[in-house]
């Protein structure tokens, strides 16, 4: 019987390893994608708590990002991140919620280089020129995507 992107599972459906998912269903590939969204998952959650808490950090490692190199990591982390989200999609919660969300960022890692470093730096300038509270605004959006992208893939 096909799932509803809303469907809870049934106490039958877990057997097998440590992610909740029946042995032999899925691909070991489809495993590593889960990880890692994971993974990254609970680095964008981390990442928005500091913010929270300690605004005046979060801009110095802020501030570090802008650098030719910085400017490529980025684009990577996008694409990384947006194609794991729509890899691992299909085993979620909320799958069509975390496709669009892999397809968002696989979007913003294409328009990055096109936007170009020079944009990109004004960008950084202006994050750090900000004030704490719109810091701290942000941060809980950060938190609310992550926890909500670790709960859809718990």
């Amino acid at each position: 019987m096909p799932r509803t992107p809303f469907a809870r599972r049934t106490q039958s459906e877990y057997v097998g390893d440590a992610f909740g998912r029946v042995l032999g269903s899925e691909s070991w590939l489809n495993i590593v994608f889960v990880v890692f969204a994971l993974a990254v998952a609970l680095f964008i959650f981390v990442m928005g708590v500091w913010g929270v808490f300690a605004p005046g950090s979060i801009f110095a490692f802020i501030s570090g990002w802008s650098s030719k190199t910085g400017f490529w990591l980025a684009v990577l982390l996008r694409l990384s991140f947006g194609l794991t989200l729509w890899f691992a999609a299909s085993d979620t919660r909320l799958p069509m919620l975390l496709r669009a969300l892999g397809a968002l960022a696989i979007v913003m890692a294409a328009a990055l280089p096109m936007i170009g470093y020079a944009r990109f730096e004004r960008v950084i300038e202006w994050w750090t020129n900000q004030t704490p509270f719109v810091m701290r605004l942000w941060s809980l959006v950060a938190v609310a995507i992550g926890g909500l992208v670790l709960w859809s893939l718990s």
